[in-house]
């Protein structure tokens, strides 16, 4: 196997020199650090001569080993007659040292699964990984040359399954050819006791399949970005990724057969490449943007696939903002209504500065979070969770996230502190002095009768004749004509129904008109109450701009700026508000986007 390093920041990596390294060997260290650890734990008995004559096997440990994001250790380990451990966890930078053991991999012997489980036991037994793995993968029953023999291998492998559970180890089995289609036996046995799952191929072509869902399975983010039918002459693929400032993008090709010669071209601060028979595995560090392209050579009829999986350091970040409102009339508190908004963005470990998921890829991307056992999801905008809370006292707690629904391999920091500030107390009106005699009063009470007697009768003579109500606060009409239209998100509501995206067409609406967020949302029959939407409105501006004024109570913001009450705001084509109604609970994000041809009339 051939492992290539790509120098920093080489620009457009064209027609790649192949360079031959040979692995350095690290010490290992005396600790595992690492969250997650997995041993692929192979059957070389002789019978994998029939059931994998192109030694395909070989290539599921790399497909798995180099599609797990980096904070996970593996190892390897293989069972005939006898067990051995081929190499133990070794970190990221070291996967390519177990591909070399695997190559030298021979399929002889009997099949001792007790002493082969027993192994990779032995192994996570010893790792302070918060999750441990074994993808096993087998081609039959326990099996050696006496009975006697196949049953004390039986028996040890009970009793490492027992350990494995106590472990908190789980272990997923693969099962290839015609011996392993029964799911009852005893191989199969290891899943179902440890909360793993079961996958049978009757062929070594599947095995790759398995692999995928075993991938799945522990919750491994992967995209195929490409499956070419080689022709026997050069294939080129160009692709452009989605994942911005990602620390990390692997990409591995896999092959029905050899795939030679590869080169690419793209713009990143490293890379390695490592090339062995039926694949090819690219590691691009930090890439400057998502422009791929790829070259290889294959046979013709050759299927090559071609999977991104892209992974992200991240540690996240909170910004508290405090709304603080007199109490009702009805309510004797002496302090402020505090609503905190709390607002959660997530960072690169690697550049502090630069702000994630920002793009519309993760545009309504879920994440969960356990706000003290209580568990919220929220949906990303323009890289930010956003969430309200009512405040009546000083808090600070934790928050934790659950990044499992994000497109992409998140590793790093989970959690962050929120710390909340008491509301303020309302000023209070000092008490009147005490002790004026009672003459004093009766004199001041009678000269501010006669004060007020006269006052009213001048009033009464000069009182202005009665004028009609202020109209409603509705802007002067536009001399302008609409153009676009505006997309809504109702992100949240009052009943908890969820409603689908909508869209309003304003090309089609009069020049100059005005029109209330209400208005918009009866003519789209959102049948929803939104308390302030009749006090938000829009009118056409110049070069093709929109106009919003805010006569209402709702908090209204536009690239983290608060958009403040009775005034108004230039939105260009491309533009985006999220709106928080007066009933603090309903919220909305309004787009103002271009129109196609087509849609002009719709």
């Amino acid at each position: 196997m051939r492992e290539i390093i790509y120098h920093k920041y080489l620009p457009l990596l064209t027609g790649l020199l192949l360079t031959l390294i040979s692995c350095i060997p690290v010490q290992a260290r005396e600790e595992q650090s690492l969250e997650k650890s997995v041993i692929f734990l192979l059957d070389t008995s002789g019978s994998m001569k029939t059931n994998d004559p192109e030694r395909l096997a070989l290539d599921s440990i790399a497909q798995l080993l180099y599609s797990l994001p980096s904070n996970y250790e593996v190892g390897l380990a293989i069972y005939g007659t006898e067990a051995a451990l081929l190499q133990g966890e070794v970190e990221n930078s070291r996967r390519s040292e177990v591909m070399d053991l695997a190559e030298d991999i021979v399929y002889q012997g009997y099949s001792n699964a007790g002493a082969g489980l027993a192994c990779a036991v032995d192994v996570l037994a010893k790792a302070h990984a918060g999750e441990k793995y074994i993808v096993m993968l087998s081609d039959g029953e326990i099996l050696l040359k006496e009975d006697t023999e196949t049953q004390e291998s039986q028996q040890m492998y009970q009793s490492a399954l027992e350990r494995a559970k106590e472990q908190g180890i789980i272990i997923h089995v693969i099962g290839l050819g015609q011996d392993m289609e029964d799911l009852d036996n005893t191989i199969f046995k290891a899943a179902a006791a440890t909360g793993g799952k079961s996958w049978h191929t009757s062929q070594a072509t599947g095995i790759q399949g398995a692999i995928d869902a075993v991938l799945a399975e522990m919750g491994v983010k992967q995209s195929t970005v490409a499956i070419v039918d080689a022709s026997g002459g050069e294939e080129k693929v160009i692709v452009e990724l989605p994942y911005l400032r990602a620390d990390r993008v692997r990409v591995l090709l896999t092959g029905s057969a050899q795939i030679q010669n590869l080169n690419s071209a793209f713009q990143a601060e490293s890379a390695r490449q490592i090339n062995g028979d039926r694949y090819s595995f690219l590691e691009i560090e930090r890439p400057a943007d998502g422009h791929l392209e790829i070259g290889f050579e294959a046979n013709a009829g050759t299927q090559v696939r071609v999977n991104a999986i892209p992974e992200y350091a991240v540690y996240p970040k909170v910004e508290v903002a405090y709304e603080d409102r007199l109490p009702e009339e009805e309510e004797e508190s002496l302090y402020y209504q505090r609503t905190a908004k709390l607002s959660y963005t997530f960072y690169s470990v690697e550049n502090p500065s630069a702000s994630l998921w920002e793009s519309d890829f993760f545009e309504h991307s879920k994440i969960t979070l356990d706000i003290g056992g209580e568990v919220e999801e929220l949906s990303l905008h323009a890289g930010v969770l956003e969430m309200r809370e009512r405040v009546s006292a000083a808090d600070k707690y934790e928050v934790y996230f659950d990044y499992s629904k994000l497109p992409v391999n998140v590793i790093g920091d989970n959690c962050v502190t929120v710390s909340l500030e008491a509301p303020p107390a309302v000023p209070v009106e000092e008490p009147k002095p005490q002790g004026t005699p009672m003459g004093v009063w009766a004199a001041g009470g009678i000269l501010l009768g006669a004060a007020l007697v006269c006052i009213v009768l001048i009033l009464y003579i000069r009182r202005p004749k009665p004028v009609p109500a202020p109209a409603e606060e509705r802007p002067q009409p536009s001399k302008y004509s609409y153009v676009g239209k505006v997309n809504l998100y109702i992100t949240r509501t009052k009943s908890g129904y969820d409603i689908p995206p909508l869209y309003y067409n304003l090309f089609r609406l009069p020049a100059g008109k005005v029109l209330s967020l209400q208005e918009i949302l009866k003519e789209c029959e959102v049948s929803e109450e939104f308390p302030g939407a009749k006090g938000i409105y829009f009118k056409p501006g110049m070069n093709r701009s929109l106009i919003l004024t805010n006569n209402s109570d709702c908090t209204i913001m536009k690239s983290r700026e608060i958009l403040m009450k009775n005034k108004s705001y230039q939105l260009a084509i491309g533009a985006k508000v999220d709106i928080s109604f007066e009933d603090e609970i309903s919220e909305l994000t309004l787009q103002y986007k271009d129109i196609k041809p087509s849609e002009a009339w719709q």
